[in-house]
């Protein structure tokens, strides 16, 4: 029976001797999230492709043309990559399947979106990888302006139906014409557009302040902030060239 102590103590002894080395051999030191999304989601891979031009114009004027990813009811990017003029193929890589729209757009610094220039549902296409084809796109500044909110929400009354409201036709292919220091017909001694000066032109006030309200169309909400701001950013950046 002593023999069998005297062991039993020595075994005793070395476990302690090892115990530091056998705890330290299970921790590696790094620290594991306890909010890890095991469901089995994978990332979505998006290829855009289209032919591109006039995307210097925008990054000139404080906004920065991507591919973004997007949750529903979010402006702000979730994932980007900023797109050149020439492109005709881009990557996006790593998109969350629980994004729900895949846009060409246009962002700010702060990755809010501004306006977008086509947009494609993640949830209506399927598998890891997204064909995205965006076609020919001018993304110059007056193009896109033209496009996503004259063409949107000005020309019904502005040249679409044939009448053009105060004289002013905002179709694609007069817009610029009617605009650029041209005389406002409804504000005397104004240019509907004063290269350089938001402030004076016709078209900032008309959508930035009240000066509508007593016309017959108040066109003070007819815009969001951003478009707005977008507008009057397109104007302080033209040349009287």
């Amino acid at each position: 029976m002593k023999y069998i102590g005297n062991k039993a103590m020595r075994n005793k002894k070395i476990l302690l001797l090892l115990l530091p080395f056998l705890l330290s051999g299970c921790d590696d030191g790094r620290i594991y999230p306890t909010d890890i999304d095991l469901s089995g989601d994978s990332g979505i891979t998006v290829v855009m492709t289209g032919e591109i031009s006039g995307s210097s114009d925008s990054y000139e004027s404080g906004y920065s043309l991507v591919l973004a990813a997007f949750n529903e009811s979010d402006d702000y990017a979730i994932v980007s990559k900023t797109v050149h003029d020439g492109s005709d193929s881009v990557e996006l890589s790593n998109v969350s399947p629980k994004a729900s729209t895949i846009e060409l757009c246009l962002i700010n610094s702060l990755r809010k979106r501004i306006l977008t220039l086509s947009t494609v549902s993640v949830s209506a296409s399927a598998g890891d990888r997204i064909s995205f084809d965006v076609g020919k796109v001018d993304a110059s500044h007056f193009s896109i302006m033209n496009n996503t909110i004259f063409g949107k929400s000005c020309v019904q009354c502005h040249g679409a139906t044939g009448n053009a409201a105060a004289g002013l036709d905002l179709r694609t292919e007069e817009a610029y014409r009617m605009l650029v220091g041209t005389a406002s017909s409804v504000e005397d001694g104004v240019l509907r557009v004063n290269p350089g000066d938001a402030a004076s032109s016709t078209l900032w006030r008309v959508v930035a302040t009240d000066v509508s309200e007593s016309w017959k169309f108040d066109h003070s909400n007819l815009l969001t902030y951003d478009q707005v701001g977008f507008i009057e950013n397109w104007i302080n950046n033209l040349s009287n060239d």
